[in-house]
């Protein structure tokens, strides 16, 4: 079998491309395209490597080079774990595909750690289309709060001196106001309420009257007491703050407030519930 160094890296430069653009529409997360791309080329760059020196094609490389490509992609995100398991998720499925594919054809389609499909582009771009498509579908229970259905939105919030952008789902169940001004209430998990806040005010976790308590005065007067009712919860309260300003991805402010929910929402796919 004659192998063409420059077609087994184009092809797995673009599968590998595929699969992570996959993995990050399935978690809910943004990869930056210079990024994506440099995954890419780091992606092919060890197909044709493992091509070359079989012992580089060894399971555990292989799952090492695939977290390195999702570091490479999503570098030091809140979601990054999740990332790499839907990464091999995916791409463990396209090879099975084309393993199916190869025995049916009677060609061989898998080729050291990588893929080699000595076919037109189109028939290469309409598969990788297939399967992105398939993944999508089998994997729908991760992909339904993804931005895929535009569920998740980016917003900066500024508060203290401090700015931080969080990635907030959209929840029309939540329809939380402030009790005295009637403002409606975003929801953020403690560690993006955290990362709002800065070191100088320490959310320890405790119920939100005791740690309304614990506020230095400064700071106490921006704080209150949000009461709220969910599953399991008759009658309960939040701690929550005024930011200076909640700004959306399209520049418009949001007259809100800003609620400390649990320690994680969303396992870690998003940092807060948005009802606006």
């Amino acid at each position: 079998m004659v192998i063409y160094w420059d077609v087994l890296f184009g092809v797995n430069a673009l599968m590998d491309g595929v699969s992570l653009l996959a993995a990050a529409r399935l978690g809910g997360v943004q990869v930056k395209r210079g990024r994506l791309v440099l995954a890419c080329l780091a992606g092919g760059a060890y197909a044709v490597c493992a091509a070359m020196w079989p012992v580089a094609a060894v399971l555990p490389l292989r799952l090492l080079s695939g977290i390195g490509l999702c570091a490479l992609a999503f570098g030091k995100t809140r979601a990054l774990v999740r990332s790499c398991c839907l990464y091999i998720l995916v791409s463990a499925m396209f090879a099975g595909m084309a393993a199916a594919l190869g025995v049916a054809s009677g060609r061989r389609l898998l080729y050291g750690a990588g893929y080699y499909f000595a076919v037109p582009l189109r028939t290469l771009l309409l598969a990788a289309t297939v399967g992105y498509a398939v993944s999508g579908i089998l994997l729908r229970g991760d992909a339904q709060h993804g931005v895929l259905r535009c569920e998740v939105e980016r917003v900066t919030i500024r508060c203290f001196g401090r700015e931080a952008q969080l990635r907030l789902l959209h929840d029309t169940g939540n329809d939380l106001t402030e009790p005295v001004s009637g403002r409606p209430a975003i929801v953020l998990d403690r560690a993006a309420a955290q990362a709002v806040l800065g070191s100088g005010i320490r959310l320890t976790g405790q119920n939100a009257a005791a740690q309304l308590a614990a506020l230095p005065p400064e700071a106490a007067a921006r704080f209150g007491l949000l009461p709220y009712r969910a599953v399991g919860t008759e009658a309960g309260l939040l701690l929550y703050f005024r930011p200076d300003t909640v700004q959306r991805a399209d520049g418009s402010l949001l007259d809100c407030v800003c609620a400390v929910g649990p320690a994680q929402i969303g396992r870690g796919a998003y940092d807060g519930l948005i009802g606006i």
